[in-house]
Order: structure tokens, then sequence, then C-alpha cells
């Protein structure tokens, strides 16, 4: 009689062990059928930032305060009136990126009183990580300005130089990245970080100057040490690669190098 009940035991595990392996076998078929989700942007995936803000418009419209959010999806204000705005990244137009501020332009339809883009100022209450500002730069894929550069961000070589402006001038840290160009300065609003889609050609007429030609800004340096020629090939191949790979127009540095000037700087 125990034989029989035992028997008949083994069976009903044997059957549940059968019944659970075709359910999974089931689910997977199921899942592989269901179509997969579109990827984030690379970049942009990881994003998800948020401060007290101010917003302010051009168009002498009342500022208001509520909170800025920079997300995977672009850019979006949450007034303390409960009314809220979103940027997705294709009505962005460009921005501009700093410590405690983010300027954005969004594409608008021409009118009589409204040509071109319309510009929102959003003044930060929290500080903007340069992770974040490298991100949402990438994301938007146009041309911006970025005044906030990773001071740690791996780097090929560096090089003292003095920024010169119209009122007098800064001095910094030139950083020639893998991924772009950055200007570091303890001097406030005056760093740069140049994506290579940010750059349009690069110009070094003499060994103490070079002039970096941006879409949205240029900058003029003095060279504390000379700009080695096989960095500056580098980075203008990299400036000219990315042209290529976006259909844009081809560029180069030019440069004009006195005999025996070959600079110090070398990957």
């Amino acid at each position: 009689m125990l034989s029989g009940i035992w028997t008949r035991y083994k069976c009903v595990i044997l059957l549940s062990v059968i019944a659970i392996t075709l359910s999974g076998i089931s689910m997977a078929a199921q899942a592989a059928r269901q179509p997969a989700s579109p990827p984030d942007h690379p970049v942009a995936a990881s994003l998800g930032w948020k401060s007290p803000a101010r917003i302010h418009r051009v168009d002498l419209m009342p500022s208001d305060r509520g909170y800025l959010l920079i997300d995977q999806k672009g850019v979006e204000f949450r007034s303390s009136n409960g009314r809220s705005r979103r940027w997705t990244l294709d009505e962005i137009h460009t921005v501009f990126l700093a410590p405690h501020r983010l300027v954005l332009e969004s594409y608008i339809d021409h009118s009589l009183y409204r040509l071109g883009e319309r510009k929102y100022r959003f003044d930060l209450t929290r500080t903007l990580p340069p992770a974040v500002a490298a991100g949402i730069a990438e994301a938007v894929a146009r041309p911006s300005q970025n005044a906030d550069p990773d001071p740690d961000a791996p780097t090929i070589a560096t090089i003292p130089v003095r920024h010169r402006s119209l009122a007098s001038g800064t001095n910094g840290v030139l950083r020639i990245r893998r991924d772009g160009i950055d200007y570091v300065t303890p001097s406030k609003d005056d760093s740069r970080s140049w994506r290579w889609a940010d750059l349009q050609t690069l110009s070094n007429p003499d060994p103490y100057h070079l002039f970096v030609f941006g879409y949205r800004d240029t900058y003029t340096f003095d060279l504390k040490a000379p700009l080695s020629d096989k960095l500056l090939d580098w980075a203008s191949d990299a400036i000219f690669a990315h042209s290529e790979s976006t259909n844009g127009p081809a560029v180069t540095a030019t440069r004009e190098v006195e005999p025996g000037a070959t600079g110090g700087l070398h990957e």
C-alpha cells in the first residue's frame, strides 16, 4: 500500500515539474515575440537632474519660480503655479550651460512680432554637475555653449594659456580630450567645453597664438607653451571626421609654423 502511495506521489511531482517547465518555455516565447523598446540616447539615458529655478523670458514676460528638470527626453520647467512646459530634444535649437544658469533657445514659427528662436533663461539654485551639462549638450546634438567643463575629465594633453578678450582676459589651461577641447579657468563664466560638434576649425598662425572657432563662440588664446604639430593635426582630423560624419562642411585647421618650431606637446 505504501509502495502504491509513493508511486502516485512521484507521478504528481513529475507532472508538476513538467508543467512548470512548459510554462517557462511559453513565457520566454511570448517575451521573444514582444517588440524591443527603442534604446535611449547613449548619453541622455544617464540624465536625471532637477533644481529649484527662476525662469526669465527675453520678450519682457514676467519671471516665474519653480523647478527645472533635465532628463533623457529634454528639459521641463514646472512652475509654482502648477503649470509646466517641456522642450523635447528636437525642439531645442541650442543651449548655453553654466554652473548656475541654463539658457535655452527653442524653434518657433516666424511671425510679425517674434522672429527666429525664442530664448528662455533659467537661474539655478543647485550647481549644475558637469556630467549633466555634457549629457544635455550631447543629447541636443546641435552646436551649443558649455561653460561647465569637467575638471576631472581624462585629457590627452594640457597647455597653459591666456584667453584674450576686449575687456582684459583670463588665465587658465587648455585641455585636449578624446571628445573635444576644454578651457578651464578660475575666472567666473569664462570656462568652456567644446565637443567636436561645436567646433568649425582651429587656427595656429604662429607658435604663440591659437584661435578656436566654434559655431556659437570664438576664443583667442595666447600660448604660454608651444603646441605640437602632431597634436594640432590630431585635433584637426577629429573635427574633420565629425564634420564628415554629420554631412557638414569639411573644415580643417590652418597652421603656419616657423622653421624648427615643432611644439612641445605630444600624445
